[in-house]
């Protein structure tokens, strides 16, 4: 199995990790009438939104293998999913910290979640959904 199928593998489930995390938080947050479901919303998304978290670490592992690898012979599209991937990274450190330490900003927290979401799907689709649009059938 080559680097990039195992990155694949592992972005499919880090998209699939945040997906969850976004949705479970929409569903509580858009939905309060729902008795007791909110809080179950809420662990779902703490769980999901901390398996994200540990997906992240090593695909950026990787990726930095990658970017060591290259060097200054970089692809436009390359350089377009590392300049997200850094920004990913600091958005996803700043929505913990929100959340965990500096709750004065919690009302910043469904703006960063959905930016995190976006990006995640957009990194995505630039790379792994690139990769297998280039997949040979069969």
């Amino acid at each position: 199995m080559t680097d990039m199928t195992v990155k694949t593998i592992i972005a499919a489930f880090f998209l699939a990790a945040g997906t969850g995390a976004f949705l479970t938080m929409t569903a509580a947050m858009g939905r309060p009438e729902r008795p007791g479901g909110g809080a179950k919303l809420r662990k779902a998304h703490r769980v999901l939104g901390w398996i994200y978290v540990a997906l992240l670490v090593p695909l950026a592992y990787l990726g930095l293998d990658f970017v060591k690898e290259m060097g200054d012979g970089m692809s436009t599209r390359a350089v377009f999913h590392l300049v997200l991937a850094v920004a990913l990274i600091a958005l996803v450190l700043l929505k913990v910290l929100v959340v965990r330490a500096f709750r004065g900003f919690l009302k910043q927290a469904p703006v960063l979640g959905l930016t995190v979401f976006a990006l995640t799907l957009v990194i995505f689709l630039i790379t792994a959904g690139f990769f297998l649009l280039q997949k040979p059938a069969g």
